[in-house]
């Protein structure tokens, strides 16, 4: 969440804007993304306030209703399939490496796919928004000179639609006779982003066009005066905020992972795009084919296409699962040779180019990571532990030396940690317990997948026993943070109330499945 906020860039207010947002509320977020950070508090609640008030800042600067939802309906996709892959899918990366893996794996085809989507259901097309002819716009471009990024062509585009060039559109009148100090700032800013030597937060950028806007209209001379009509300045601004948002996430896996991953991703990006464009090409037919044949109010129209992409991408979901299901079944696990073109050809006759070929490199892209040896060997053997009754401080011993020996401590070391906890638990001795299963719960956030429900619900249990209210609720937090149900809560609300029922029912309770 806390990228999200730098990334849109709303925050820094070197100028003030009318937007709405005082500095106590600016202190107040920050905070509030600090305590989300830190993993304390009302994980879900205080999440879902921070998107909340993110739409809210950006509603003060996006006018377009269309276009806003939709890109946060397609943020949303993405927090939700990050949230899908912390609680269904364990790693043995570290933290670095997880997040390529997950952008690769996961964010680029999701991203790819809920923008188009959005884009439909929401009709966004007839607004009457332009863009960039530039298939590409939004992404960075690479050549021997270096990297252009995408808001340096947002820029460059909103110079040449508002007829003029970046000096006389940021300080029109500019001469040897004049001196205005803001307008040779903001030119100065502007320069400075425009050849990437800057990103600037929203904010700054916001206001910089917003003010050019200003200069342009009520400047008398007739060669530099501009009078910018209000859809173009809605347009003009959208994509600048696109191609900002773009150029701060790219920059920071550019920096993070290098630049031939950057272009690795784009690339993919660019080869999703191509894959979706026949779907999304016979629904958009489909639905105007429709909307011209039946004479469909202008009233109307909206409803359409929310109907016609619902059903559509239901229907899309359910082929590109079945599409997967088929790809796996012909899959030789034994075997390195990739799928023979006919097959492929086959497949795509039946499911269609996206599913098939993106399901293809979903395969190809996880057997790049070769798996520790001994990895799922040893998660099996640490589970069977947790599972025998018998098990014992030396069996653990043999099992954390296994682990040392093989160099697999630093991806199952939390589950060690959990035995040692489950072995004091058979004993009655929660303190020590809670002490383990506290160490296996901060240690497995990440990494233990569909496993973490037992182990937050062991987390819960003992942090009742031991009277850590404030572990309890710690667990609660994240359990609800991931939609992991917790025993004796479950679905109902966590009031005061139903915590303190469910917190002095475990406090007593024992369970003999750990």
């Amino acid at each position: 969440m806390r990228f999200a906020f730098a990334a849109s860039g709303v925050l820094p207010r070197k100028r003030g804007e009318d937007d709405g947002v005082t500095e106590q509320d600016k202190k107040r977020i920050q905070q509030q993304l600090k305590r989300l950070a830190d993993e304390d508090g009302k994980l879900l609640d205080q999440s879902q306030e921070l998107i909340s008030q993110l739409s809210n800042i950006l509603a003060a600067t996006l006018t377009n209703t269309k276009a806003l939802v939709s890109i946060g309906e397609t943020t949303m996709d993405l927090f939700e399939v990050y949230n899908a892959v912390v609680q269904d899918e364990g790693t043995f990366l570290g933290e670095q490496e997880s997040i390529a893996w997950f952008c690769r794996i996961h964010a680029i085809p999701r991203l790819v796919l809920s923008i188009q989507k959005h884009l439909l259901r929401f009709n966004v097309a007839a607004s009457g928004l332009i863009t960039p002819d530039e298939a590409d716009w939004y992404l960075p471009t690479f050549s021997q000179d270096g990297i252009t990024w995408p808001l340096a062509k947002a820029m460059r585009w909103a110079y040449r639609v508002c007829d003029t060039n970046r000096t006389r559109f940021h300080y029109p009148g500019k001469s040897t006779w004049t001196e205005n100090e803001e307008l040779a700032r903001n030119l100065a800013n502007a320069e400075d982003w425009c050849e990437g030597r800057r990103t600037p937060s929203w904010t700054a950028l916001h206001w910089t066009f917003s003010r050019s806007f200003e200069h342009l209209a009520s400047i008398e001379d007739v060669n530099d005066k501009r009078d910018i009509t209000e859809s173009l300045r809605e347009s003009i601004l959208l994509v600048l905020f696109l191609a900002r948002l773009s150029t701060y996430v790219c920059k920071a896996l550019a920096q993070t992972y290098g630049q031939t991953f950057l272009e690795q991703l784009v690339s993919q990006f660019q080869q999703h795009r191509a894959w979706l464009a026949v779907e999304t090409a016979s629904l958009r037919d489909t639905t105007a084919d429709y909307i011209r044949e039946k004479a469909v109010p202008a009233s109307a129209v909206d409803e359409v296409w929310w109907q016609f992409s619902d059903a559509f991408w239901r229907w899309f979901s359910y082929r590109s699962i079945a599409s997967a299901h088929q790809v796996h079944a012909l899959l030789d696990p034994d075997s390195d040779d990739q799928f023979p073109e006919e097959t492929v050809a086959d497949l795509i006759s039946m499911f269609g180019d996206y599913g098939v070929r993106t399901t293809l490199e979903k395969i190809a892209i996880s057997s790049e990571t070769k798996i520790p040896d001994g990895f799922a060997q040893w998660l099996h053997a640490g589970l069977d532990l947790k599972s025998n009754p018998a098990c014992s401080d030396d069996d653990i011993d043999r099992y954390e030396h296994e682990l040392h020996d093989r160099n697999l401590s630093s991806c199952l070391g939390w589950l060690a940690s959990w035995l040692r906890a489950v072995a004091r638990y058979r004993a009655e001795d929660y303190r020590a317990a809670f002490d383990y299963i506290e160490e296996a719960f901060q240690c497995a956030k990440y990494r233990a997948g569909k496993h973490q429900y037992k182990l937050v619900n062991q987390y819960v249990e003992l942090a009742a026993k031991v009277g850590s209210w404030k572990s309890f609720t710690k667990g609660i937090a994240w359990a609800r943070y991931l939609g992991l149900q917790v025993r004796w809560l479950r679905d109902k609300d966590p009031t005061e109330e139903n915590l303190r029922f469910v917190f002095a029912t475990m406090k007593v309770a024992r369970y003999a499945e750990l």
